[in-house]
């Protein structure tokens, strides 16, 4: 496994780092390809809140974490439980139901002996849409896009981008500002 460490506003020990590659290891056995992981430690200016995001790829999959808390040891804790639930959740499709089996299947389908940072098996529901709504694209600009979100109060708009033609989306950053997501 391609284990990547950047480090933005902090800088990454050596005890940290070979724990990160330690631990993210770990996972290697939900993988029947290579897999590749992405690890970004940052701290804000004052460096009183620590931020550890973790991106793992494999075939074309990406599985994200990110975590913010006072401590970047605990923060690698935390992002791997939950890394470990979301490849949980995708490899369920692997679980026998036949049999009401709790055993797990790694992603080629071999036997999972046991989980590595969660407990317990986690429960899914099932994804349920509970709202459909319709209307149509308007062609207009990003920054016209902005105005009707703002108006509307929504954090997201979809439309059709007037200078592209495009179905595109505006959406608030948690970090400031907006972003604009691009359709080809």
């Amino acid at each position: 496994m391609k284990i990547d460490i950047l480090q933005k506003n902090y800088i990454v020990r050596e005890r940290l780092a070979e724990l990160i590659e330690k631990k993210v290891k770990k996972l290697e056995k939900y993988f029947n390809k290579e897999c590749s992981c992405k690890v970004v430690c940052s701290a804000n200016k004052e460096k009183t809140r620590f931020k550890m995001e973790i991106t793992m790829a494999s075939a074309g999959k990406y599985i994200r974490s990110e975590v913010e808390t006072d401590n970047m040891y605990a923060n690698l804790d935390i992002c791997l439980a939950r890394i470990e639930k979301q490849l949980v959740k995708m490899s369920g499709k692997l679980v026998n139901k036949m049999k009401k089996s709790t055993a797990l299947k790694n992603l080629a389908g071999e036997m999972l002996p046991e989980f590595e940072f969660l407990d317990e098996l986690p429960v899914f529901n099932k994804p349920q849409i509970v709202r459909n709504k319709v209307y149509d694209l308007v062609a207009i600009t990003p920054e016209q896009a902005i105005e009707e979100m703002e108006l509307i109060g929504n954090s997201f708009y979809i439309f059709k981008n007037k200078n592209t033609g495009a179905v595109n989306v505006v959406y608030q950053r948690r970090e400031g500002g907006y972003g604009l997501i691009e359709t080809r």
